[in-house]
Parts: structure tokens; sequence; C-alpha cells
């Protein structure tokens, strides 16, 4: 997927977000509990039957940028730990219907000596198909703390940041989308700057 490509779709989800702000507000007037959420997040996060920016958006505008971050990141966090379990327990099914991900099969060099990094990373780069990260550390045996510690720490930024648009997007539509294109911007610059280095150690 181009770069392009996905800075424009998240720009969609942006204006999807921003178009149904008034039915987010109805929704919002009849103060879901926090436990609702919590396991809506994580249903959604297991079935991605709408992209997931949307439902992190749509967490910030109800309960706002902490709250809705934090229940959000929780509850993805532990959808992926499900997935990695059922892919340890169902390794052999899982491993065959992780071979079309091309972009995972490259994790296994950096996979096996820094796994929490790994995992970082993965979990920064919106390109990266979120589920076969889960099923790939299940399959290949990866420790769970990193993978938990890792997912947590690398889903940080774009789930507040998203939280924010979400919470923001009513009263302060132009700030909200501001900030989501500069963390895509400054997110692939530090992505085409570490590619580069790469591939100027592996010339030496």
């Amino acid at each position: 997927m181009k770069k392009w490509t996905v800075v424009l779709m998240y720009s969609t989800l942006f204006g999807v977000t921003y178009i149904y702000r008034h039915e987010l507000a109805v929704w919002s007037q009849e103060s879901p509990p926090v436990w609702m959420l919590f396991a809506l997040s994580t249903l959604l996060a297991l079935f991605p039957v709408m992209p997931y920016k949307i439902v992190i958006a749509a967490a910030g505008y109800v309960m706002g940028t902490w709250i809705g971050g934090t229940v959000i990141m929780f509850g993805s966090t532990l959808a992926g730990a499900i997935v990695y379990w059922a892919a340890a327990i169902f390794r052999n099914s899982a491993s065959g219907w992780l071979t079309r991900f091309k972009q995972v099969e490259r994790l296994a060099e950096y996979a096996a000596n820094r796994p929490f990094r790994t995992i970082v990373i993965c979990r920064l780069i919106p390109v990266v198909p979120q589920t076969a990260v889960n099923i790939y550390a299940g399959v290949t045996g990866m420790s769970f703390i990193p993978f938990i510690v890792g997912s947590l720490v690398g889903k940080m930024p774009a789930v507040f940041i998203y939280a924010y648009v979400g919470s923001a997007a009513e009263e302060q539509p132009v700030t909200a989308a501001a900030i989501a294109i500069a963390y895509f911007v400054i997110l692939f610059m530090g992505l085409w700057g570490y590619k580069k280095l790469r591939g100027h150690r592996s010339l030496r």
C-alpha cells in the first residue's frame, strides 16, 4: 500500500467521523458505561467490521481523550492477547493463515532477539496488519510479557491522538485534523529515516 494511499484513507476516516458527529453526540448523551465501551472495543478489535480508527475517535468523542483512549487501548490489547493465545493453541491452522502476509514474514530476523522492539515498531506502523502480528507472536512462541508491553507502548501514540481527534472533532475540527496530519507526517519521516539508516549500515 502506497504511503499517500494511507494518508488519504485516514483523512477520509477523519472526515467520516466529523460528518457523523451529531449521531455520536446522541449516543454520548446516553452516557454509556465504561465496561460497555471496553467490551465493544475488544469485540470490534477481534471482528473488525469497521476501521478501528473510527472506533477510537468515537470513544474519544464520547468519553474524552484520556478515558476513551485508555479504555480503547486496553480493550484492543485484550483482543490481541486473545488472538495470541488462540494462535499458540491452534498453531498449525494459524501458520497456514499467516503465509498470506508477506510483511509479517520479514519480522523473523528482528523478532528473535528483539521481541519488545519488534512489537513496538509493528504497532506504530499503520500499514502492518495488526491481527497478523498477534498471530505471528503466538505461532512463533514469542514471550507474552514483551508482546503485551510492546503492544501497549506501540499503540499509545496513535490511540491517544485519534481519541483527541474524536474529542475535538466538533468544536475544533481544523486543530484535530492538523494534529492527525502532523502525526502521520512525523511517523512517515521517522520510518523513511529508519529505512535509510538500515540501508546505509547494510552497505558497510
